[in-house]
Formats: structure tokens, C-alpha cells, sequence
């Protein structure tokens, strides 16, 4: 229990009692309740007990989370207004300002995928009601990033971008279910079913299997492009697409694909600007999908100091390069 932060604890408990007041877990101590959710787990036959691996990624101290899961990398980028000079907008990562657990990262980005969505004033009795089933989609998305992801990778992102025009998520992991079940609903395979039930009881996420036919539901019935979600098993990551961009039958679906098209030739265009010539050093001499130490990658350029540090996080940001841990045994792997 040491490596449990207890404010994220006591936060996560606050919301559970005002959701299921009277629930007779209210009233345990934290090691119960963790027990109960599938957070800490006593082994009677061995007599051992701990946290689980959903226990300490949802409610553990930051450091006790990268000690043991270093592989692992949170991170939130607004790129919603992004020029020649701004990279993101905004941009939630390990910086020593918060403990780097799950339920940390899903409560402080949520609010900010969600802060733009229009709220149309709707009453339910005397009580306003400013959800959408849009808002519910996106979190719904975020949810089934966080169960679904595999933890136990040599390297991952728990990636969240917000865009001008829609939302991407990516976590590591393949898909347990073939994609055209998913895409039916009516099953539910998560990998992390601790997490999933430590998520449902404080109001977020479905055990049902209803949950990507409710976000298909939702982005049909706004009228935009049906969501995508992309396997990648050379990189063995997940990324859904939601896009709010109108879709107008087949003919509009190619002007749409075309300035898809425009716009990614843009941006990487805009990208080649934005490279100085070492960064460009770097990527010439980084092989794709090829592990590299930051000694490495110095030596091969003849580079020294910290600026090498620099330039590489940079690259990391622009979504050149991916890397495996926020340590001093970070791994860098250019991803195109």
C-alpha cells in the first residue's frame, strides 16, 4: 500500500460514495476497498498479497508506476491550433507536476477533450443538463484506450490527441476481437477487466460490449465520417479516429479523403520546415522500428551535451519519434 498515492485514491473514493451512496464498501478501509475492485489481491495459497497491475497504474505514486512499468508513456497534445511556430497547444505528460497514475491522466485530460463540445441548453425537470452524447462518446474512447491497452509491451504510448476537427487515441496492444465484432458490439473482450470494472463504478465505461456501437451511433447520428479504428501490428498499437467531418454520401467521402490527403501533405511539409539540420542528422541515421539509447544516437552524429537530450524529445513531440520510458533508460525508435 506504500505505493499508492492516497489523494488519487481519496479522490476516486469521493466520487464512488456520491455515485453508490450507501454501498456497504463505502465503509471499508483503502486495502478492502482496493481488494474489492480488484486493486490489491491476496494470495492465500503462497501467502503473499500486493497491488495488482490495475491497482497500481490506476491509484500508485508516479515513481512506483515507472519503476515497474518504465515501458509505459502518457501523453496529452492539443494540436487543435497548431502554425509554424506551436507545436500543440497544450500538452499533458510526465513533468513532476502530478502523480503519472491512470485515473490522474484520465481526469485531468478529460475535461480538456470535452471543453469545446457545444452544450445546448436542455432541462431535465428543474436540472440542466450539459452533456451530449458526443461528450459521452469521447470519454467512452478514452475509457476503451486505458482497458484495452497491454501494459506488459516492451514500449507503448498512451497517446491523446485533440485536433481541430476530431480526436485520435492510441494505445499499445493488438485487438483481442476480430474487428467486425467490434464494429457489431454485443461483446466485451477487455484486457484489463479490474480496470474496466474500477472505471464503470464511478459512472464511466460499459461492461456490455455496447460501448464502440455507441460511439459508431453517436458519430452517425451528428452526420460526421464513420469512426476508424486501425490496427498496426508492425508497431503493435491501436488507434481510433474520430472525426468530425461531414459526410455527404460517396462523392463527399472522396472530396473529404482528398483533402485528408492535402492536409497531411501539408503537414508534413510544414514538419520538414520545422526540422533543424540535426534533427535531420537524427532521422537519416535512425533505422524505422529500430530501438536506439541516446548515447547511440549522439555518437552516429557526433554530437555531445545536453542539446542531444533536446533535440530528440523534440522529434518526440512532432511525432517523428516515439520512445519507451521518461528514465535515464529511455529507448528512442523512429516511427517513419
Amino acid at each position: 500500500m506504500d505505493d499508492i498515492d492516497k489523494e488519487t485514491l481519496r479522490k476516486y473514493r469521493q466520487i464512488f460514495e456520491i455515485r453508490n451512496d450507501g454501498h456497504v464498501w463505502n465503509s471499508l478501509d483503502d486495502k478492502s476497498f482496493l481488494e474489492k475492485l480488484g486493486g490489491y489481491r491476496k494470495d492465500r495459497r503462497e501467502g503473499k498479497e500486493g497491488l495488482t497491475l490495475a491497482g497500481l497504474m490506476m491509484f500508485g505514486n508516479g515513481l512506483a508506476i515507472r519503476d515497474e512499468f518504465d515501458n509505459i508513456f502518457m501523453d496529452y497534445r492539443n494540436e487543435s491550433e497548431i502554425t509554424m511556430d506551436i507545436r500543440w497547444n497544450d500538452r499533458i505528460t510526465y513533468d513532476g507536476t502530478w502523480e503519472n497514475n491512470l485515473f490522474n491522466f484520465f481526469t485531468k485530460v478529460t475535461p480538456k477533450l470535452t471543453e469545446d463540445l457545444k452544450k445546448p441548453f436542455k432541462l431535465e425537470g428543474i436540472q440542466r443538463i450539459d452533456e451530449t452524447p458526443v461528450h459521452k462518446a469521447v470519454r467512452e474512447a478514452f475509457v476503451n484506450l486505458i482497458i484495452h491497452a497491454d501494459y506488459l509491451m516492451d514500449a507503448g504510448d498512451l497517446k491523446v490527441i485533440k485536433r481541430s476537427n476530431g480526436f485520435e487515441f492510441t494505445n499499445p496492444g493488438i485487438l483481442k476481437l476480430p474487428l467486425e465484432d467490434i464494429y457489431r458490439g454485443g461483446n466485451s473482450k477487455s484486457r484489463n477487466p479490474h480496470m474496466q470494472t474500477m472505471l464503470r463504478m464511478v459512472g464511466f465505461g460499459d461492461n456490455a460490449g455496447s460501448g464502440f456501437p455507441s460511439i459508431l451511433a453517436t458519430w452517425k447520428e451528428e452526420g460526421w465520417v464513420k469512426p476508424e479504428l486501425i490496427e498496426d501490428t508492425a508497431l503493435n498499437q491501436v488507434t481510433l479516429y474520430l472525426k468530425m467531418i461531414p459526410e455527404h454520401g460517396e462523392q463527399s467521402g472522396k472530396k473529404v479523403a482528398e483533402k485528408s490527403a492535402e492536409s497531411a501533405e501539408k503537414s508534413a511539409e510544414m514538419q520538414e520546415v520545422l526540422l533543424s539540420e540535426r534533427q535531420k542528422q537524427i532521422l537519416a541515421c535512425m533505422e524505422l522500428e529500430v530501438l536506439y539509447k541516446t548515447e547511440e544516437i549522439a555518437e552516429k552524429i557526433g554530437l555531445k551535451g545536453p542539446r542531444r537530450r533536446q533535440l530528440l524529445n523534440e522529434l518526440v513531440a512532432m511525432g517523428r519519434l516515439t520512445c519507451t520510458a521518461a528514465t535515464k533508460n529511455r529507448r528512442y525508435i523512429r516511427i517513419e
